[in-house]
């Protein structure tokens, strides 16, 4: 089946494709944030859930605010700026009320 410029999703592939490797990135950090802490197993996972629950909220919060203006390829900057967005999300949340 063709692609369809008519088909809504079209006009977000670029923010979705930018989300979902933004997040793959980030749960690796996170996981390398939480193994790395000097803690019991316990105290790690709850740091390791914790940071995933942050991006993904970031991750939904940042593609609400900003899916429909990617208009653009992913390029290596561009996939940067999405990661340290997903981290730093409650900046862009603050800033737009």
């Amino acid at each position: 089946m063709p692609w369809n410029d008519n088909d809504p999703l079209m006009k977000y592939r670029h923010a979705l494709v930018a989300t979902l490797l933004a997040v793959v990135a980030s749960v690796l950090i996170a996981a390398f944030i939480g193994g790395a802490l000097p803690m019991a197993y316990a105290g790690r996972a709850w740091t390791y859930a914790g940071l995933v629950c942050w991006i993904l909220a970031g991750a939904f919060v940042v593609f609400r605010l900003t899916g429909e203006g990617e208009r653009e390829p992913l390029t290596a900057p561009r996939f940067v700026r999405w990661v340290v967005s997903l981290w730093i999300w409650p900046v862009f949340l603050l800033r737009r009320r």
